[in-house]
């Protein structure tokens, strides 16, 4: 069945981040009670029954040797802090938001339960425990967020304990001050799509893999480069199983840059090449291809280049998924299971060794890497291990925008997984895991399991979100997508977010309303700019999903983007500065698969091939409407639609006729309402769509013909 052009009043809507209400139940600045005479306190200390009205009371910040209201006593090993609240469980939120800035590490308790652990180690905790790091700088200001479930709070009076702990006695400083309120998430205004963002589409239609490659009506394709093409400088060609594809734009250019491509082979590599969008021809111009070095004795090569990232300040770091345990160049390292950076401008690697010689990102720890994801901030970067420990790692970087050193943790889920995959509870810890030593270095996944770390099953990428900040991840291997919010030694939030192998999923295609299991195989993760969370599938039908951020498992926003050529894998999508374009490979496609047309009209041919393309909105890629020379040609053919406005009667009339015309009409809402191909040449048709402008005040109509004739007309009620 042909896909049916769905035009801009009938676009797929797109959503705005969700609005909150928020209600406090005591702000920033509020009265405390508190000991700080620098002893134990007894152990029901923090219990709703214990007497706290002989304690000091004083408003907040409250500490020593930094900005505060209330100076409590200097020299302090552990303070307590104590606070009660009257809650009408009827007007909590689900979930609430207690922000903490504390320096240096706390424990809450709500009721007497523990609820928030936050920069102290795990187990028993007593009052000379020192908190796990130095809090210091501007960290000391932040109010780090952190959810409390309704579920822990009582009717009525309430009772928060805080035992705030230094890092030493001798600390010149320690300070605390706190707020708590609910969080209500309210249905976000929505917009109609203005048919201008590369999100804008209607689903295809479910199918099985085809010869082909299938995108929406409203998308273009064209293909930048394939496996076996000719480098235009130093020789030799153009790698296979292509992966992570990444476009790295030069000054910030969505019209200019670098396209660095992956290969998942061994011996592994990465091509760079050069790209230019020319605005005249509205098609991409490959300049430039050579293949990454990689031939310094420190580097060994590389092994399976599969996931990576590019980095905020303009580099590309390579993942390598195989761990091998050869030193082949007696350095101490294990040759293979790294990242690695490059410089996109000279193709060369610039991540280095302590005596300054090239290398691969030794602190950032040896495992088989899938992926890389960093801050805009340039501070922290999250991957995850596509086996091995299956875990999500988290990097925070001892220099902002500096690789080469940094502390190391592991995500460890306070209550584990259920049977199901999912996260039995909400919160997690992120856990240290040594990585300053070669030892440590050489043996980061089994360090990070003798810690507790999480297993996910095949944990193939993590992305950030746009909006919220929170950290998304997918597990291969589970079927689904995971979301957090990072709250600094803690997480948050920690939930399913879309995905389950069997989970249906509802969408408007061509044909109306279909239904189609999510299915397996849950590869990269990439974000756009308005939120939309895009997946790309390995294994199942190996599709690429767009999920809403407002997609919620209650009400689900879910769209079906594309289908990959049999055989193959859609990998690494990522987007220019401004959103029109994205670049995917289509990985290890079948030899049977069909030749195309692309975007520039002439034929294209990667059948078992990967190819390396970029999609795009039509009227962004390509002359508008051409397939080919078959297109020019219906160019030239005049087709009316009268009279418009009208009472329902139309005359479709064509000056050369046109073959195997279909005619779909939709109605403001986006739904289809008629439907109909009438095979054979036709220069003349009469349509009747009196019925579907009686509910309707205007319809779409879109006209398509054999030889890729396409037109749209709003047609108006008389």
């Amino acid at each position: 069945m042909k896909k049916k052009l769905l035009t801009i009043a009938a676009l797929a809507l797109l959503t705005s981040s969700a609005v909150q209400a928020q209600t406090f139940i005591f702000n920033k600045n509020a009265s405390w009670s508190y000991k700080d005479n620098n002893q134990a306190q007894a152990a029901q200390w923090k219990d709703t029954t214990f007497d706290i009205s002989t304690w000091a009371v004083g408003d907040g910040p409250l500490g020593y040797g930094d900005p505060v209201t209330t100076t409590i006593s200097s020299g302090l090993t552990t303070a307590y802090f104590a606070k009660d609240i009257t809650v009408n469980l009827s007007t909590l939120s689900d979930t609430m938001e207690l922000g903490v800035m504390r320096d240096d590490g706390i424990v809450v308790y709500l009721n007497g339960e523990e609820v928030v652990r936050d920069n102290m180690p795990a187990g028993t905790i007593t009052f000379s425990t020192p908190s796990s790091t130095t809090i210091d700088g501007a960290a000391e200001s932040v109010y780090n967020i952190f959810s409390i479930p309704k579920s822990k709070f009582v009717n009525g009076t309430n009772r928060i304990s805080i035992e705030l702990h230094n890092r030493t006695g001798t600390s010149s400083d320690l300070r605390i001050d706190a707020y708590l309120k609910t969080t209500t998430t309210t249905t976000p205004p929505v917009t109609t799509c203005n048919s201008t963002h590369i999100s804008c589409f209607t689903s295809i239609i479910p199918t099985a893999q085809t010869n082909k490659l299938i995108i929406p009506a409203e998308h273009k394709y064209q293909l930048i480069l394939k496996e076996g093409d000719n480098y235009t400088e130093g020789g030799g060609l153009v790698g296979g199983q292509n992966d992570f594809t990444a476009y790295v734009p030069k000054t910030g250019s969505s019209t200019n840059g670098y396209l660095s491509v992956n290969h998942e082979t061994n011996p592994g590599g990465v091509t760079m090449a050069e790209i230019n969008y020319n605005a005249s021809t509205k098609l991409w111009q490959l300049t430039r291809s050579r293949a990454v070095s990689f031939s310094a004795p420190s580097l060994v090569q590389t092994i399976r280049n599969c996931s990576g990232g590019v980095t905020p300040w303009g580099t590309v770091v390579t993942a390598e998924e195989s761990v091998t345990s050869n030193d082949i160049n007696a350095d101490g390292y294990k040759d293979y299971g790294w990242l690695v950076e490059i410089d996109p401008a000279t193709a060369q690697v610039i991540s280095t060794n302590t005596d300054g010689s090239k290398g691969k990102l030794w602190q950032m720890g040896i495992m088989n890497h899938e992926n890389v994801v960093i801050n805009n901030a340039g501070t922290t970067a999250y991957y995850g291990e596509d086996g091995g420990t299956h875990m999500v790692y988290k990097y925070v970087m001892d220099t902002p925008n500096n690789l080469s050193s940094g502390d190391l943790y592991v995500l460890k889920l306070d209550q584990g997984l259920s049977t199901a995959g999912d996260p039995v509870g909400t919160t997690a810890v992120w856990v240290q895991v040594p990585n300053k030593t070669k030892a440590d270095q050489n043996n980061t996944a089994t360090l990070a399991q003798s810690l507790g770390g999480t297993k996910f099953n095949g944990v193939e990428d993590v992305d950030i979100s746009p909006l919220d900040g929170k950290i998304y991840f997918t597990a291969k291997g589970l079927d689904k997508v995971y979301r957090l919010q990072d709250n600094g030694t803690t997480a948050s939030q920690v939930e399913t977010f879309v995905g389950g192998a069997s989970t249906l999923y509802s969408f408007n295609t061509a044909q109306g309303m279909k239904s189609e299991a999510w299915g397996d195989g849950n590869d990269n993760l990439t974000f756009d700019e308005l939120g939309n969370l895009w997946v790309l599938q390995d294994g199942g039908k190996n599709y690429i999903w767009v999920i809403a951020p407002d997609h919620t498992a209650a009400n689900p926003k879910v769209r079906l983007f594309a289908s990959m050529p049999a055989g193959s894998e859609p990998t690494g999508l990522t987007f220019t500065p401004d959103h029109k374009f994205g670049f995917f490979s289509i990985q290890h496609p079948d030899a049977t698969i069909a030749t195309d047309v692309d975007a520039t009209g002439n034929t294209i041919d990667y059948r078992g091939k990967s190819a390396t393309i970029v999609i795009a909105l039509k009227n962004n890629l390509g002359t508008t409407g051409s397939l080919g020379t078959i297109d020019s040609q219906n160019a030239e053919n005049t087709v009316t639609v009268a009279p418009n406005p009208t009472s329902g009667l139309v005359k479709i009339n064509s000056s050369k006729g046109l073959k195997d015309i279909s005619v779909t009409a939709y109605s403001i809402e986006g739904k289809i309402v008629y439907t109909k191909k009438f095979t054979g040449s036709n220069k003349s048709l009469d349509i009747d769509f009196t019925s579907q402008l009686e509910t309707s005040r205007a319809l779409i109509v879109n006209i398509e013909a054999e030889g890729g004739f396409q037109k749209t007309v709003k047609l108006l009620k008389k």
